[in-house]
């Protein structure tokens, strides 16, 4: 779904395990010899690139070798069991979003985000609703005021879509008809066909249709406007629910000493700082807005969004 940079592909080397080696010279006084970057998808997808490029600067602001391992199975719920299994030493990472939400909510597991322990949150990926560029809604207004049932497309029911859809267009008082879909190309598909009104996705997906006239931006799901994108109205500026956004980050499992747990922040907030990274973010669209949390923040962030799935989720039912 994301398109490749480039000049990343050097220092993100596509396989199963890369070993990102620290420069020498760094003090080795992180508790670990080594750390195991468990990822729960497959090499080449967002998560999986996210890591490579993020593991350099984290091994050498750690002063350790990380390994980047791609353990992919049940939505990624094989490796979060892999991870658990393992000693709370802060020798394995674990790589989150809002599926380990979903999942729990949902009943794919008996597993709790409350097993592990938030580390940071690197970005977001900020979401959009869009309509086809020749189709009956022409702007934001047009869907405010519509008088009837539209036809709302995302990927998968019961979904990080879904929930969005759902908290946007509830607060939005707009009468919809949630429509999931397995393939994202197919929703794309049927939004330009004429077969739905309007789709759900993230920008970083979004943005060459929206480049090639196929599909126009009618509404930023952020509190504000995203400057790329400044004609676009926000969820936050016409007073609505702001729902959450697609995000990344990086989890040990709970009970790992908080002095390791605050090496491995403040060695992630430097790596998030090195080319390597901001070239990643930059080349996926995932800066358009202010994402980073270091961990205190990001678990109040996993809480309140946990609060909200569930809340609606649980409407559903």
């Amino acid at each position: 779904m994301f398109h490749s940079v480039g000049t990343i592909a050097a220092a993100i080397v596509a396989g199963g395990a890369v070993m990102m080696a620290p420069l020498a010279g760094h003090a080795a006084d992180y508790p670990c010899d080594s750390v195991e970057w468990i990822v729960g998808w497959g090499a080449g997808g967002g998560s999986d690139t996210f890591a490579r490029s993020m593991a350099p600067g984290v091994g050498d602001a750690l002063g350790v070798p990380v390994t980047v391992i791609n353990m992919p199975g049940a939505s990624s719920i094989t490796a979060m069991e892999e991870v658990l299994a393992r000693d709370a030493d802060g020798c394995t990472l674990f790589s989150v979003t809002p599926d380990q939400l979903t999942n729990e909510i949902t009943g794919l597991t008996d597993l709790s985000h409350t097993d592990l322990a938030p580390v940071m949150r690197a970005h977001v990926d900020i979401g959009m609703l869009y309509g086809a560029e020749d189709g009956g809604i022409g702007s934001w207004d047009d869907v405010a005021s519509a008088d009837k049932e539209l036809l709302v497309g995302g990927t998968g029911a019961a979904s990080f879509d879904e929930i969005v859809v759902s908290i946007i267009l509830d607060s939005a008082g707009v009468g919809y008809r949630y429509i999931p879909y397995e393939n994202a190309s197919d929703m794309h598909a049927d939004l330009i066909g004429g077969r739905l009104d309007m789709i759900y996705d993230e920008v970083s997906v979004m943005a060459p249709m929206i480049e090639a006239g196929q599909v126009k931006p009618l509404l930023a799901l952020a509190d504000e406007s995203l400057e790329a994108y400044a004609d676009v109205p926000a969820a936050g500026g016409k007073g609505y629910d702001v729902p959450p956004s697609l995000w990344r980050g990086v989890s040990v499992k709970a009970g790992t000493d908080e002095a390791a747990v605050s090496q491995l922040e403040a060695a992630f907030m430097a790596a998030a700082d090195t080319p390597v990274y901001q070239e990643f973010e930059a080349g996926r669209m995932l800066n358009l807005y202010p994402g980073r949390q270091g961990a205190a923040d990001f678990s109040a962030t996993l809480a309140k969004e946990h609060d909200a799935y569930k809340s609606v989720i649980g409407s559903k039912n």
